[in-house]
């Protein structure tokens, strides 16, 4: 591999004059993404496999009804959660990214501009939560029993909002250390807090654990950053802040809109399948096979955060080369670290869902499909990075538009027919739907800056990357 690295390095590359800053450049950004992928890797294992370990707890404690009952909760929250966040977090990594080293003042007045925003949008959002959780649980789910439940949990949206511009800043420093040590922290807590309350009080100390560990969460965050912040010289300022309102304009709204379009997709969907014929047992199959979606998507995941800060980097400051062999290479692995996974998975899966119960056996038939879809999500996430890197989230809004019309579309006709499998379905449809959008689009942006094609030698870079 070492043979290989060097004589790439040697190499003249696609679209470019062959010089030295384009050499040098190879290297470096190697470095870079085995030191965050490495250290973010660490720090995201941790935090899912605290995680996994409370799925399969409360699956065994709570059962299936009850456990059918926590996923129609959680996933409320994912999508209150999703629509509060309006595209701070990768707003953060994008503009920190860019201006930490060369105009700090500006990173800093738009770090305050970020840390406004995600307050006032998250209190906002929890108080509608607790507003309209009597309509969510009457007309969304048919569970009026569930309005207490989603009332609880209204703080988690405002402290993990706030959290997602924590998380951007931290990747936009490129500060993968202390993320790694507020994960595992994160992780540690999750666990700890989980197994005590729902061991005590079952459904409801599950539903209390939430907004709890998301409390913790937002303290470990806010430690590292103000830490990171002070070191790197960038001191977060509020003063002037509404002047940076074009990254919120340009940037974050077209983001926030498609996180409104895509949330809003899979809470209707889901809430289609728990509104069927057995829906909250329907609801904790799926929420069984979808703990091993989340498992697919791990490292790939990890492998796309650390992608944004070093795309974006290569984007303003590199040749177009560079940083069209770091992206499609990044996507090329990526995507294969995923289906070796989702193999695995596959062939393990009736061991594994025991592991929930002998009840969840019945989710096996569940787990092509959204294994599949995890696959084909992972290689659209990983191209979608190139509207991050120009700065073009109108395209990212056209491609989740899509999505989410399809998404929604599928569920409707094949959910009353096949249950939890059609919500499968229409996963597996609208992801692949979606890869070819963000295929196509790419290809055009990079055009701009180059074309680096993707060849043996540029996967063996990213390889290597992943793996130092």
């Amino acid at each position: 591999m070492n043979l290989i690295r060097r004589r790439i390095i040697d190499l003249k590359l696609p679209g470019s004059a062959g010089g030295p800053r384009e050499a040098n450049a190879v290297p470096g950004t190697l470095r870079r993404y085995a030191s965050g992928f490495s250290r973010t890797l660490l720090g995201t294992a941790a935090t899912q496999a605290s995680t996994y370990l409370c799925m399969t707890i409360m699956a065994r404690m709570l059962g299936l009804e009850s456990f059918g009952r926590l996923g129609a909760v959680q996933a409320t929250l994912v999508a209150v959660f999703g629509l509060s966040t309006l595209g701070i977090g990768i707003t953060s990594t994008r503009y920190i990214a860019r201006y930490r080293a060369t105009d700090p003042v500006r990173a800093g007045r738009i770090m305050g501009l970020c840390a406004l925003t995600a307050l006032y949008s998250g209190l906002l959002f929890s108080g509608a939560l607790v507003l309209f959780a009597g309509v969510i649980s009457s007309r969304l789910f048919h569970a009026d029993y569930l309005a207490t439940a989603i009332r609880v949990t209204a703080p988690y949206c405002v402290l993990m909002t706030v959290n997602a511009h924590q998380i951007g800043a931290l990747l936009g420093f490129e500060a993968y250390g202390r993320l790694l040590r507020a994960q595992a922290l994160q992780g540690a807590t999750t666990l700890a807090l989980t197994v005590a309350l729902v061991s005590r009080l079952g459904f409801n100390g599950a539903v209390l654990a939430l907004p709890l560990t998301a409390g913790f969460a937002w303290l470990y965050m806010h430690r590292e950053l103000t830490a990171e912040c002070r070191s790197q010289g960038v001191r977060t300022t509020f003063r002037r802040a509404w002047s940076e309102r074009g990254v919120l304009v340009g940037f974050a709204l077209p983001a926030s809109i498609s996180g409104v379009v895509g949330n809003v997709a899979i809470w209707g969907a889901q809430g289609l399948l728990v509104r069927s014929h057995s829906g909250m047992q329907q609801m904790g199959l799926w929420t069984a096979a979808a703990a091993f979606r989340s498992i697919v998507l791990v490292a790939p995941g990890v492998l796309n955060r650390v992608s944004s800060p070093i795309l974006s980097s290569l984007h303003d400051h590199e040749t177009g080369a560079t940083y069209s062999r770091a992206m499609w290479s990044a996507a090329a692995v990526a995507t294969l670290g995923a289906a070796v996974t989702g193999l695995i998975i596959l062939l393990a899966g009736p061991l594994l869902l025991t592991m929930f119960g002998h009840s969840y056996r019945q989710a096996e038939f569940l787990l092509p499909l959204v294994i599949g879809s995890a696959v084909v999500e992972v290689y659209a996430s990983s191209v979608s990075q190139a509207m991050v890197a120009h700065a073009r989230m109108k395209y990212q809004l056209l491609i989740i538009t899509v999505w989410g019309a399809t998404l929604t579309f599928v569920a409707f006709v094949a959910i009353p027919r096949d249950l939890a499998r059609g919500l499968a379905l229409a996963y597996f449809i609208s992801w692949l739907l979606a890869a070819t959008g963000y295929t196509l689009i790419a290809r055009k942006l990079l055009a701009s800056r180059g074309r680096g094609r993707l060849t043996l030698t540029a996967l063996a870079d990213a390889v290597e990357s992943r793996t130092t």
